[in-house]
């Protein structure tokens, strides 16, 4: 089997992913157009501790007859940390960037082609689906948290783990904002931060400061947890705000 690019993944991650294509080239055969790895493992913001691989499988139908062969090589793939895979086609990748702009300018700034055909090389997301994506996820993010807020209250459950699902969930909507504004590649976490203070001249320290924090002690950058929740929303509304003008 070619596999490509395997140096690229964590060390660790190697013989799990090798045995994961060698599976799906089992399974599938000539059918397997395309396997590529995205998301933190592609990057420097990869833990070992907390982040999975995420992999991608392009092949020439979908149906669940086919899905079903390879549930065998998931089901040890799970067990390593691998994400249960997408499997996309061709055809769904190309009617779908209209829908998933976000996603897919995602999963093409990072990928890593492990096997065959590079099948995001020329995909191309225009501005205004991706604007429009980003409006909608963040202000669909305000609606959440208020409301997780308010049950989490009522059950005495930690907040602090709410501000951090929020701002992993965030990542690539702040991504796909500084690709409105330009086309240079996606930047790991602490850069796209940086990027977006420098670029609408606005405070990130709250987002950096959810970044930076590893305490999970009730309190982020030394202030009470509803405190800065609410410091968090405050922000997040200014720029859904400052989206919603691009």
């Amino acid at each position: 089997m070619d596999i490509k690019n395997i140096e690229k993944m964590p060390d660790k991650s190697r013989p799990a992913i090798t045995s994961f294509l060698e599976a799906l080239e089992e399974a599938y055969g000539e059918d397997l157009l395309s396997v590529f790895a995205y998301g933190s493992a592609t990057t420097a913001d990869y833990n070992p501790k907390t982040s999975d691989i995420n992999i991608a499988v392009v092949l020439k139908d979908v149906s669940i007859e086919i899905l079903k062969k390879a549930a065998s090589g998931i089901r040890k793939a799970v067990r390593n940390k691998i994400v249960v895979p997408l499997f996309l086609t061709p055809e769904y990748i190309k009617r779908s960037l209209d829908s998933f702009p976000i996603e897919f300018i995602t999963m093409k700034d990072f990928r890593c082609v492990l096997f065959g055909e590079d099948s995001l090389k020329d995909v191309e997301v225009k501005k205004e689906d991706l604007q429009r994506e980003c409006e909608y996820q963040l202000k669909g993010k305000l609606l959440m948290v208020r409301q997780v807020y308010l049950e989490r209250v009522l059950r005495k459950e930690n907040l602090e783990l709410l501000i951090k699902k929020t701002f992993q969930s965030l990542m690539p909507v702040f991504q796909g904002i500084l690709k409105i504004r330009s086309d240079a590649p996606i930047s790991g976490k602490q850069e796209t931060l940086s990027k977006l203070s420098e670029e609408f001249n606005l405070d990130m320290s709250v987002f950096q400061e959810v970044l930076k924090d590893k305490k999970n002690d009730g309190k982020i950058g030394s202030q009470n947890v509803e405190t800065f929740l609410n410091d968090f929303l405050q922000k997040l509304r200014q720029l859904s705000e400052i989206v919603d003008k691009m």
